[in-house]
């Protein structure tokens, strides 16, 4: 890992740096990431797995699946997987997060992903050490290499959760990412076992039941191809898995809460640059899209 920058962006866009855990957490953390802004930002996330985020500097608003109003979260929160988009507010400051990959969920958190599902909740002791405490020697911290250094530690201590569904789960992570299947009972046949357990442990692990994601991840593999290649007609670039134009434009609105055109028009200066600076440290643009690097060769 080349040696990351002191903390301290300039007045203007905001900065996001994304960075790899070590290699033992790359198949339970898809990336530490930082967003930094020195003014103002109104943004959005994308349906992602889950995430850690510690608040260092400023106020940061998002909203929450349980709750109609945008809330401040405790300055260490964990939140749930997604399946819709999150808004997000800051009048500037400096935010940290650790993105979670399911297997990741299972070996490090434990609980029953469903139950915090488009939620908020504070990081309590899910880590070992309390999330104040984590969030006191993030502050201590002076460097993103040093706060990196922080959470590698004590993500590496965390004595694994002991799970017989461990190789189930990178199974399901795999074919959800590669594609190769758009039903639910094509998903469970080509892994090999029931629709019922496959239910149990998308809900419990994922979040979310099978039919919500592969619905999402077909989304995320259109609006990944669309996202830099405006200049062609939409309806050459939506996955095969949609049956026509109207089709993604339904989920596009379930998803990001708003029509294609609507979300193109808006800045989303986080959003661009996030997939830009993630897309090139990572290999993919959006979160949901990660594949570890041990089991592809290259990156995600």
């Amino acid at each position: 890992m080349t040696s990351p920058p002191v903390i301290g962006a300039s007045r203007g866009a905001p900065e996001i740096r994304f960075y790899l855990p070590s290699e033992r957490l790359r198949p339970l953390v898809t990336s530490y990431y930082f967003l930094e802004s020195a003014g103002p930002l109104d943004d959005f996330t994308h349906p992602e797995w889950a995430n850690i985020r510690f608040a260092l500097n400023g106020v940061w608003r998002f909203e929450d699946g349980g709750i109609k109003d945008a809330i401040e979260p405790s300055r260490a929160a964990l939140f749930g997987p997604t399946d819709r988009a999150r808004r997000f507010t800051t009048d500037g400051g400096l935010a940290l997060g650790i993105g979670l990959t399911p297997l990741g969920w299972l070996t490090l958190i434990g609980s029953d992903a469903s139950d915090v599902a488009n939620l908020i909740v504070p990081l309590d002791r899910q880590l070992g050490p309390s999330g104040p405490a984590i969030h006191s020697r993030l502050l201590e911290a002076r460097t993103d290499a040093e706060r990196i250094a922080v959470v590698d530690a004590i993500l590496a201590a965390r004595p694994p959760t002991q799970s017989v569904y461990r190789e189930l789960v990178v199974k399901v992570q795999q074919a959800l990412l590669s594609a190769t299947a758009d039903q639910v009972g094509d998903l469970a046949e080509q892994l090999g076992i029931e629709q019922r357990t496959l239910h149990r442990v998308c809900t419990a692990v994922f979040g979310f039941p099978p039919v919500r994601l592969l619905r999402r991840q077909r989304f995320l593999r259109t609006l990944a191809k669309v996202r830099d290649r405006l200049d062609q007609p939409l309806g050459e670039l939506i996955d095969s898995g949609y049956y026509d134009q109207a089709h993604f434009n339904r989920d596009f609105k379930a998803c990001m809460g708003m029509t294609p055109l609507a979300y193109f028009r808006l800045p989303r200066e986080a959003l661009r640059r996030a997939a830009e600076e993630r897309h090139r440290v990572l290999g993919a643009p959006v979160q949901g899209l990660h594949v570890d690097q041990d089991e592809t060769g290259k990156g995600d």
